[in-house]
């Protein structure tokens, strides 16, 4: 009967311990990331949702304006990550930086995703070689 009960709770677990996703804001900048009909569209969206897809990582995304995308990454309670930030000195201290997006033009400029230090670090080692291939 306990061995039953076990075997149970075990099959139960995965229902309800189940870890939150992954949460990638963006805010519009077409043509790389934008906003169409209610839904994130652009080659930077292709281009995380298929390395996120491929590191197996579940996400959602959603749109927020870039200050409000700041007050979570300081408050660095949830697993978030920012899209489109550059990797500029004295950031790396606030968050973690993914590889290289996109490069903006015409200045060159990298856009990395600007990760919350809560976000794991086996999520960002598997995100960040999906992003290479």
């Amino acid at each position: 009967m306990m061995m039953r009960l076990l075997a149970m709770l075990m099959v139960a677990v995965p229902a309800w311990a189940a870890e939150p996703p992954l949460v990638i804001y963006y805010n519009d900048r077409p043509p790389q990331h934008f906003t169409e009909h209610g839904a994130p569209r652009g080659p930077a969206i292709d281009k995380v949702t298929a390395a996120l897809k491929a590191a197996n990582i579940d996400y959602e995304i959603r749109p927020m304006p870039a200050k409000e995308q700041l007050v979570i990454l300081q408050a660095n309670h949830e697993r978030a990550c920012m899209l489109a930030w550059v990797a500029l000195p004295g950031r790396d201290d606030k968050g973690k930086f993914s590889e290289v997006i996109y490069r903006d033009e015409p200045k060159g400029s990298e856009r990395r995703l600007w990760c919350t230090k809560v976000v794991p670090e086996q999520w960002m080692q598997r995100l960040n070689q999906a992003l290479l291939k």
